[in-house]
């Protein structure tokens, strides 16, 4: 009985230390990324550290989730070429692929995005997100969060963080 009490106490101690889980204030240590394209590891340190980071939770199925992907999709040749997106799934290869052919084609042409498998849940385990889709800004010269929301999600709302700087 003694056993059963200490195993229902340790799984409620679980929910409530992820419920109250905290965003991250800077980027998160991860290694168990894996490049879709180009199956490479990529971890924090293959992150360029002179731009902006901004990571993406998603779902290839998740009607919200896509409608961001289309939105970015649309909006990247007005973005600043220094900020890099890292589009996150936890699906296989095929799922993705269909998403990125149905709904932010676009997005392939350019250098500083990136699809990632996230064959492990990692993402969920170090950026704590509620909700699909989940979006962090970080910034460059700190690492620092910038913005975070999770769920139903604009570009426009992230635009002063993504557009290009006057020099």
């Amino acid at each position: 009985m003694l056993q059963k009490k200490s195993f229902l106490f340790a799984i409620i101690l679980f929910f409530a230390i992820k419920l109250h889980a905290q965003v991250p204030d800077s980027i998160p240590p991860f290694h168990k990324f894996k490049d879709y394209e180009l199956g490479a590891t990529f971890s924090r340190d293959s992150l360029n550290k002179d731009h902006k980071q901004v990571f993406i939770l998603y779902d290839a199925g998740c009607g919200h989730c896509q409608e961001l992907g289309h939105e970015f999709a649309k909006a990247i040749p007005e973005l600043d070429s220094l900020v890099d997106y890292y589009f996150i799934a936890m699906q296989e290869k095929p799922l993705v692929e269909g998403y990125i052919n149905m709904f932010a084609k676009e997005l392939k042409n350019y250098a500083n995005v990136k699809f990632l498998h996230d064959p492990e849940g990692e993402f969920i385990l170090k950026f704590h997100p509620k909700n699909f889709p989940a979006t962090y800004i970080y910034d460059r010269k700190t690492s620092k969060l910038l913005f975070q929301i999770d769920g139903e999600s604009k570009v426009a709302k992230m635009l002063p963080f993504l557009k290009k700087q006057k020099e």
